[in-house]
C-alpha cells in the first residue's frame, strides 16, 4: 500500500477507529515508525490516496486534515543535493 497521509492516535483511540475504518472498507495501516515521530502511547493510522468522496468521510472521522506521509524518494534526492 503506498502512504499518502496519516492521523496520530492514542492506542484506546485507534481501536475505535479501527472498528468503524474497517466496517466502511477504507483502506489503512497501522504505523509505528521513528521517521513519523510518534510520541510513547499513540500509532499512526496511515492512508493511501483516497477518492475524494472517501477522504471527506475520513477527513470527518478525525476532524480534519491529515498529515502528509514523508517521501523518502524526495528526501534521498534533496540530501545528496550539494546545493541544498
Amino acid at each position: 500500500m503506498e502512504r499518502s497521509f496519516y492521523y496520530v492516535v492514542t492506542w484506546s483511540e485507534a481501536n475505535a477507529l479501527v472498528r468503524v475504518l474497517s466496517n466502511r472498507f477504507i483502506p489503512f495501516a497501522l504505523v509505528q515508525s521513528k521517521q513519523l515521530k510518534i510520541p510513547p502511547n499513540h500509532i499512526a493510522i496511515v492512508f493511501p490516496n483516497l477518492d475524494v468522496r472517501i477522504y471527506a468521510v475520513v477527513r470527518e472521522f478525525f476532524g480534519g486534515d491529515g498529515i502528509r506521509y514523508p517521501d523518502p524518494l524526495a528526501y534521498k534526492i534533496s540530501s545528496n543535493n550539494p546545493l541544498l
